[in-house]
């Protein structure tokens, strides 16, 4: 069950971000963890330079919860969700100078119980 929400949740995030985003997930400890990127096309001398990544980590308490849940229930948590990320990636800069840094940075968002609660 647990991997069919990680797929459900894909797919009702996936329009919050670029179109050419690249999105990864995976079970870790329990927790869901989505990794996503894109290529930013906005350097000519790198064409394909990418965005700093975000990692998204849905607890494995928030997935319990959302588990027991009614239909009703999860949709609210789904429309909060969605708002949640919104604003973070509302604030996000993608962008980053690779010429003066080894490695980028990855920006680590967490969802816990108390972001889907309703």
């Amino acid at each position: 069950m647990t991997e069919d929400l990680l797929d459900y949740w894909l797919r009702i995030i996936r329009p919050l971000f670029p179109t050419n985003a690249w999105i990864a997930s995976r079970l870790s400890e329990g927790d869901h963890v989505i990794e996503i990127d894109w290529r930013l096309e906005n350097d000519p001398h790198q064409p394909s330079k990418r965005s700093r990544k975000i990692q998204i980590t849905i607890q494995e308490e928030a997935i319990d919860d959302y588990l027991d849940k009614n239909k009703g229930e999860r949709e609210l948590s789904d429309i909060k969700m969605k708002k949640w990320i919104s604003e973070r990636y509302n604030q996000f800069d993608p962008d980053h100078d690779a010429h003066t840094s080894r490695s980028v940075s990855t920006d680590k968002w967490r969802i816990s119980r108390d972001v889907l609660s309703s």
